[in-house]
């Protein structure tokens, strides 16, 4: 196990990597880029073991556990996100493919994805429903969903964005 989890690090860190060398998408110039996609490697990993058959370790007490890294780094990436999109960027074009997410195309897809479907309705199943196999689950299905979306509109509004 510890091998795939070193692996996983270093392609977060690899991807982080891959971004900064993008110089002409500012969006993805960041210096909160490596952390924020450590915080999603942690959180994909949480969000996946509720997910494992009891065979391979999906006991009571794994879920139990997988529950508040979950919610934990949901809520870490949930503070990054809002980080990003709330403080003032650096560069006008950064600034301009942040608000195409927040305002623009993306809106839809980051406010109802993202933060709802995504950020709020799993922490919800997380820490306010009852402690269950299910619920837990659900939410590591859901935090998955709003990852992808958000990915998605992160990586689509740095593109937006002309070079010239």
């Amino acid at each position: 196990m510890w091998p795939t989890v070193l692996v996983g690090f270093f392609a977060a860190i690899y991807t982080a990597f891959l971004f900064g060398q993008c110089e002409g998408r500012d969006l993805w110039q960041t210096p909160l880029l490596p952390v924020h996609l450590i915080v999603q490697t942690l959180m994909c990993g949480a969000a996946v073991l509720p997910l494992l058959p009891s065979a391979l370790g999906g006991s009571a007490q794994v879920v139990a556990v997988a529950k508040e890294a979950l919610g934990f780094t949901l809520l870490f990436h949930l503070l990054i996100v809002a980080a990003e999109f709330l403080m003032p960027h650096a560069t006008d074009n950064s600034a301009y493919a942040a608000r195409l997410i927040t305002h623009g195309p993306f809106k839809t897809w980051f406010w109802r994805g993202t933060i709802g479907l995504g950020g709020v309705l799993p922490l919800f199943l997380l820490w306010l429903a009852p402690f269950d196999f299910y619920n837990t689950a659900l939410a590591g299905v859901l935090a998955l969903a709003g990852l992808l979306i958000f990915e998605w509109c992160f990586v689509m509004a740095g593109q937006s964005v002309p070079n010239s």
